[in-house]
């Protein structure tokens, strides 16, 4: 019983550390790399989503390779419901509903709740879960995403000059600060695999429930950055925040399923051969 109160100790440790590294390596990092070389709002948004997601990309590996490919696929499923609703809770919170509403906005939306909808499916087959054409088919997705979304919501034309006079030294601080939080994200995300091999063993948790467990952990930086891009946009009237973290979402749902996950599968099938 003392070592699994340990382990969830661990696990809420652990959650704190990912929202400390988000809030003052992550974002301040994409927010100083961004100043200094004019990055549109869409692509800041897309970097964090990328950025965000690599608690995910460890938690999965490392269940992965433990054998518990059922724990990372319902990680990437719950993570991407999770930051769902992470996202809807944020924008009522900071009154943008309304700004979300408008055309523009809906291949992201789409891609989002598309992203929900394949995990949820493959955890009913099992059999396709493990498949290396299921690694594929998912792959495809994310590259139909990538230039659908090009298509049909490219950057506003005024976002892409970019000003010459960059502050080359600020750029390359923000860069450092991002690596630092990828970095330090990597290794908490690791320990949490650990961890939640551990939970499964001592108190014979389901891989499913296992899986929710890392999902909530996982969405931590999702939740900090959603947060953090409205309120240091509060009472501005144009779209940028909700383009922003719009992109952080899709994004960071997009490479769950379609990056992650199919890297999960590859793990999976190469440590259990």
């Amino acid at each position: 019983m003392l070592g699994s109160n340990l382990d969830f100790l661990w696990l809420i440790l652990l959650g704190a550390m990912v929202i400390a590294i988000t809030k003052f390596l992550l974002i301040k990092g994409i927010q100083w790399t961004s100043d200094a070389w004019k990055m549109p709002r869409k692509v800041q948004g897309q970097v964090m989503g990328y950025a965000t997601s690599a608690p995910e990309l460890v938690g999965t590996v490392s269940t992965a390779s433990k054998g518990l490919l059922g724990a990372g696929l319902w990680n990437v499923a719950a993570s991407n419901i999770i930051n769902l609703a992470l996202f809807v809770s944020a924008s009522i919170i900071y009154k943008r509903t309304t700004s979300l509403k408008k055309k523009k906005f809906i291949d992201e939306f789409g891609f989002a709740i598309g992203a929900i909808t394949l995990p949820l499916v493959l955890v009913t087959r099992r059999e396709w879960a493990e498949s290396p054409y299921a690694a594929l088919l998912l792959f495809i997705f994310f590259i139909s995403y990538l230039i659908l979304d090009k298509q049909f919501n490219p950057p506003a034309p005024d976002q892409e000059d970019k000003d010459q006079n960059h502050d080359s030294k600020k750029g390359m601080q923000g860069i450092v600060l991002l690596l630092l939080g990828i970095v330090g994200i990597i290794v908490a995300g690791s320990y949490l695999g650990i961890v939640a091999e551990s939970i499964v063993k001592q108190l014979s948790v389901p891989e499913w429930a296992v899986g929710w467990i890392l999902g909530v952990i996982t969405s931590l930086p999702e939740m900090t950055s959603f947060y953090a891009v409205f309120a240091a946009a509060k009472g501005s009237h144009d779209d940028d925040d909700c383009q922003q973290n719009l992109d952080n979402l899709a994004a960071s749902n997009m490479s769950n399923v379609g990056l992650i996950y199919p890297i999960g599968i590859v793990v999976f099938i190469l440590s259990t051969r």
